[in-house]
């Protein structure tokens, strides 16, 4: 089962991988703006229209003061743009990191843009952060310095359920997003919509369960739409299905995590993880639960007492897989790395982790690259979730469940009594319930994921182009079709 093909990936901090150099590498802003040139090609759509859409159209970029506890004052730079409003509000997350900057908030704007337009969700796209390692801080100071930044986007335009909807990203988490909608619902308190000014809240705080293990759960199901498929699996030599399927994965948060997660109760054997600090791997397996809780216990991976230890994570890369997903941070697959992999399928978890020059190298090996416009917009998709049900006030399924569950019941007593089945009842306890919010959420998670795996399928094969071209080739065309033409919105 596993590739004899090699390959690259990095992790999470982009520290962790300095010995790798990718300055002939176009930057992130740069890069996306290539795969979207190259894309722009294949719409028939006019070069104008196709420059709005590449246009940023508003960022702010400004300097946050946070008193700390010993009583000084440290300035922080912090930023948030809004790529397009074609659609409102824009959507896009909040990134703490001490390497944040303008450009990459701006790329990573434009790359939301295109995931919501791809899986066709009503925003536009947006992304925000502060240049700081939250690790640095007192929860007491991170606290005051995520208020200021919600207050200071708020009063500028740039949060606001109606216009900018922030959402967590890498170094900030349901506290995070609780405090910025607090700090909003307290400038705006006549704003009865409030509680839909950020997302990914705390359940009890007005979230939506199943959104911490979306984009993993999102990226399982587009995974495991291409797994089953005979025409992309004869292409790489592998059998359908995920069982047996060997992983290499890179970045154990939330997206690594809960991807390997589910692709292990459908089969999948994890080889290695990719963290801070080394990596691990072992071609019998191991077990996500015991490395993600030995992750959580010791900060590292060091020591882990059931796979080989790598100092240099990036050994990990070059070990025979049969999926690798890099599930950390941009530009992590270049076309120095990409030459060692030894695997037959990527799948971005992150954004934007490959490089064209990577991808050049992983076409060249026939490796299949499952692009990050639609393997990880799960995240964003139940993200939408819950701010209609934050926009309705009312829970999914609360308003039905009672009835479907008596009206399955009444179905299946009938359904039983006739064939006089009396063990049936073990079998239908899901029915007779009826769906929960969690399933109402999984449920419609599937669905959008599904079926942005299936256009995507058919534009290109239809084109004969690849996946990621043709992901943003339907996302610029359904932009195009609802701005009609470029005449509304842009």
């Amino acid at each position: 089962m596993l590739s004899k093909f090699p390959r690259y990936t990095r992790y999470f901090t982009r520290r962790a991988f300095s010995s790798v150099t990718i300055d002939e590498e176009p930057g992130f802003l740069e890069m996306v703006n290539m795969y979207f040139d190259k894309a722009s090609q294949y719409t028939g759509i006019d070069s104008e229209i196709l420059e709005l859409i590449k246009t940023c159209d508003a960022s702010l970029a400004m300097t946050i003061p946070l008193r700390r506890d010993n009583g000084s004052i440290e300035y922080f730079k912090a930023y948030r743009a809004q790529h397009s409003r074609h659609r409102t509000p824009t959507k896009g997350g909040t990134r703490f990191a001490p390497d944040v900057n303008l450009n990459e908030v701006i790329a990573l704007a434009f790359l939301m843009t295109l995931k919501c337009s791809c899986v066709n969700l009503p925003f536009g796209g947006g992304k925000g952060g502060i240049r700081v390692d939250p690790k640095a801080l007192s929860e007491g100071e991170l606290e005051r310095l995520t208020r200021r930044y919600a207050q200071e986007l708020a009063k500028k335009g740039f949060l606001n359920p109606a216009t900018d909807c922030p959402g967590p990203d890498m170094g900030t988490g349901e506290r995070e997003m609780a405090w910025m909608m607090e700090a909003y619902r307290f400038l705006q308190p006549e704003n009865i919509y409030a509680g839909a000014a950020t997302t990914g809240k705390p359940v009890s705080f007005g979230g939506i369960s199943g959104r911490t293990e979306s984009t993993g759960l999102g990226l399982y199901y587009c995974l495991r739409e291409f797994l089953n498929d005979h025409y992309y699996m004869d292409r790489v030599g592998l059998k359908t299905g995920a069982g047996g399927k060997g992983l290499i994965v890179q970045g154990f948060g939330n997206v690594g995590y809960w991807a390997s997660n589910y692709l292990e109760k459908d089969g999948a054997v994890l080889y290695g993880v990719i963290e801070r600090g080394g990596g691990l791997y072992n071609e019998k397996g191991m077990k996500v639960d015991e490395v993600k809780q030995y992750l959580i216990k010791n900060g590292t991976v060091r020591g882990f007492p059931k796979a080989q230890y790598f100092e240099d994570g990036q050994e990990v890369f070059k070990m025979p897989c049969d999926v690798l997903i890099p599930a950390a941070t941009e530009r992590s697959i270049t076309g120095m790395n990409a030459v060692n992999f030894q695997c037959k399928i990527v799948a971005e978890g992150a954004n934007g982790p490959t490089t064209p020059r990577g991808e050049e190298v992983l076409s060249a090996k026939n490796v299949l690259v499952l692009p990050d416009l639609i393997m990880n917009a799960g995240g964003v998709t139940v993200s939408y979730f819950e701010y209609v049900k934050n926009l309705g006030f009312i829970r999914p399924g609360m308003l039905t469940r009672r009835l479907e569950a008596q009206t399955n019941k009444w179905i299946i007593n009938k359904v039983t009594k006739e064939n006089e089945q009396g063990d049936a009842y073990k079998y239908l306890s899901n029915i007779l319930e009826g769906a929960k919010e969690i399933d109402l959420v999984y449920s419609g998670l599937e669905d959008v994921m599904c079926e942005a795996v299936s256009e995507t399928k058919k534009t290109s094969q239809k084109m004969d182009i690849s996946l990621r071209l043709a992901a943003y080739v339907n996302a610029i065309k359904r932009i195009d079709a609802s701005t009609l033409q470029g005449t509304m919105g842009l």
